[in-house]
């Protein structure tokens, strides 16, 4: 039997040798009206993601569900203002050290023209009990914006853009949800919040400022001293990171500063801990470009935006990396239909510099569908991406989870993902001995597992669900290397042998 193989084996094995991401499980909600919304991770590699309804369908509530690394859904829950047409929508999910889970959102009313009516902060433990809710008024109808980070003490800090009066509004709370202070600019320059970050004792807030063009930045510390504010030149403050030594790096975007007829050009304006203007780095990528979201670690700035070419079309997706001095380590562009927007949604970067993109673009799935795309950069080169046309349909969040894994939240369905890189895990580079590839693909009610001279002469195995449950058991060899799939139900599943090697198929009868 193993010289009936040989051909098949050794073709599957030149695809195995090339692999670059395995799909550990994905997990649309039962739900299909529901959206994702915002995802984080615990020191125990759980997810946690936070999603809603559209209000026109009813049921608009904040859901919290929460996923342990093999996929299985441990809780959800739902909290609502129990009135018909008061509805709610999350905005934030964090975690703190003690794997508490701290979700912000809002209250509204309206369907197709929203009115907001009051801020509102969740805490669960890691079991899903709710310890204690807050909310917050009175919001200008017109909208309220709000983020929240934890501290290594359980303290909550509540950044506000919406409430009345107006500017930036931060609030701590204690691990028991008492309040500590609630604190606001003196003379608010903030119309809107878009990011914030706790970094030491310092809190730095960012948002659109008032006038035009300009973007807002203040800071404070973590007993809520006031420490300093600016309105910064461009199309509002995008996101904002701290460094080790407390400079602030505002993302935000002006026009023709390369040069005249440049287009809008990204800008990363530079304070330093007292708050004072250092500099600003400028990058144009010969169009109209609109940064959205960066992240700083290990002294690299990763940036995600679009692009619109200066001849026009649709928008492609650009991705750069700089170290802090400005300096531009490499950028990207990921493009693959033209006649199509690529819009990223997240980025998560690892020490190394590996990045991780997640968002919405082409190709056109059947030439109808948007699909929504993870991908992933080394050093500026696309190793891999992946694209889904059935679930998600645009990727809003990723985090980074534990042994090369990552976890990609798409928007629709509230769809999770678990990605291992196998360019990270070694997986990519498996030696011939633990490579095994089963076939037919997909399986109906067999599945062929060719096994060569390579394995042991009694090679183990167990077959995984996606929920990590072991439903087959076995040993492999001449005599026994077709499995009745017969009785599995449609899906993936993972074949782990006792030498190490791993490999996903699918059943479809």
């Amino acid at each position: 039997m193993r010289n009936s193989f040989g051909l098949i084996s050794a073709l599957l094995l030149a695809q195995a040798l090339h692999a670059q991401y395995t799909i550990d499980w994905s997990h649309p909600a039962a739900d299909t009206y529901k959206n994702g919304v915002m995802a984080a991770r615990d020191t125990s590699d759980n997810v946690v993601v936070v999603g809603t309804r559209p209000s026109y369908l009813g049921a608009a509530h904040i859901f919290t569900q929460k996923y342990d690394k093999d996929g299985i859904l441990l809780w959800e829950r739902v909290d609502s203002t129990g009135i018909q047409w008061l509805w709610e929508t999350p905005t934030w999910v964090t975690t703190s050290s003690t794997n508490d889970i701290y979700v912000t959102g809002n209250m509204y009313t309206g369907t197709t023209d929203i009115y907001t009516d009051s801020v509102i902060v969740l805490k669960y433990d890691q079991l899903g009990n709710l310890h204690w809710r807050r909310t917050i008024g009175p919001a200008f109808i017109f909208g309220v914006h709000t983020r929240c980070a934890a501290d290594a003490n359980g303290d909550l800090y509540l950044a506000v853009a919406g409430l009345q009066p107006s500017g930036f509004h931060l609030i701590k709370y204690d691990p028991n949800g008492n309040e500590t202070f609630h604190v606001m600019e003196t003379s608010p320059i903030a119309i809107n919040l878009t990011s914030m970050r706790l970094k030491d004792d310092r809190l730095v807030l960012v948002g659109t400022g008032i006038g035009a063009v300009h973007g807002a930045v203040a800071s404070w510390d973590t007993s809520g001293n006031f420490l300093w504010s600016h309105l910064v030149a461009g199309y509002g403050a995008q996101d904002v990171e701290v460094d080790d030594a407390l400079n602030t790096y505002v993302l935000t975007s002006f026009p023709d500063l390369i040069a005249p007829l440049s287009g809008r050009d990204v800008v990363i304006k530079q304070f330093d801990a007292a708050g004072d203007s250092t500099t600003q780095f400028v990058y144009d990528f010969n169009g109209t470009d609109q940064p959205s979201r960066m992240t700083l670690v290990n002294g690299r700035i990763t940036v995600i935006g679009w692009t619109v070419p200066q001849a026009g079309g649709y928008m492609d997706w650009t991705t750069f990396q700089t170290d802090l001095s400005g300096s531009m380590l490499w950028n990207a562009t990921y493009n693959a239909m033209l006649s199509n927007d690529e819009i990223p949604g997240w980025v998560a970067a690892r020490d190394n510099g590996d990045v991780y993109v997640t968002g919405k673009g082409g190709p056109l799935y059947q030439g109808q569908y948007r699909q929504y795309v993870t991908l992933k950069y080394s050093n500026g080169v696309q190793e891999w991406v992946h694209t889904d046309p059935y679930f998600g349909y645009e990727g809003v969040a990723c985090v980074l989870g534990k042994d090369s894994a990552l976890y990609v939240l798409g928007y629709g369905s509230m769809t999770v993902t678990r990605y291992i890189d196998d360019l990270s895990t070694g997986l990519a580079d498996v030696s011939e001995a633990r490579v095994i590839q089963p076939f037919p693909v997909p399986a109906t009610d067999h599945l062929i597992v060719p096994i060569s001279a390579h394995h042991p002469p009694d090679l183990g195995f167990d077959i995984h669900d996606v929920s990590g449950r072991t439903i087959m058991s076995g040993t492999l060899n001449d005599a026994s290397s077709v499995l009745d799939v017969s009785g599995f139900t449609n899906g993936t599943y993972l074949l782990r042998t006792s030498d190490g090697g791993a490999v996903r198929f699918v059943v479809q009868h």
